[in-house]
């Protein structure tokens, strides 16, 4: 008889360990779900700050005001130059003397970001306020980041900045 008790209580400690291992994996698997949840709700608002930055480019804009979205290209290229999925790459249409349009592409890796932030300052340089472009945005297919703005120019439609005076 005394052994048959001494079994009940080793059999009930056995199963009363068992439940609190289960509480506790319970326990680290909900902290673990929320904390994971947590994370991807951060990434999607880093990911919401990062294209609302482009987003207000987005449309028809006068030459000041590409003037501008290149030079947030450029802050951009400097402050990740190590993050290529941050990088975004340029593909313009401006206008020339001799053929009125032509598109330059600037694509921008981790590699050779330095460099092509000269060159997006010369392309900063010859953008004329008096021009309408209009800019879309491209985004990642993975990230869902702006990948790609395409400025085009609008050959036909030179703002007319007298227009209110009369």
């Amino acid at each position: 008889m005394e052994n048959a008790s001494k079994a009940l209580i080793i059999a009930g400690a056995i199963l009363l360990s068992i439940l609190i291992i289960a509480i506790g994996m319970y326990i680290y698997t909900s902290s673990h779900n929320s904390i994971s949840e947590a994370g991807s709700q951060i990434n999607e608002q880093e990911k919401t700050s990062f294209n609302q930055q482009w987003n207000t480019f987005e449309g028809k804009q006068g030459g000041n005001n590409i003037k501008a979205l290149l030079q947030k290209v450029i802050a951009n290229c400097e402050a990740n130059k190590e993050e290529e999925s941050r990088l975004v790459d340029i593909i313009c249409s401006r206008p020339t003397a001799a053929t009125q349009t032509f598109a330059t592409e600037i694509e921008v890796t981790v590699d050779n970001a330095s460099e092509k932030i000269n060159e997006l300052a010369e392309l900063r340089t010859d953008i004329e306020p008096r021009h309408t472009y209009y800019v879309t945005l491209e985004y990642g297919a993975q990230t869902a980041l702006v990948e790609k703005i395409v400025i085009r120019y609008e050959k036909d439609d030179v703002l007319n900045l007298h227009s209110s005076v009369h």
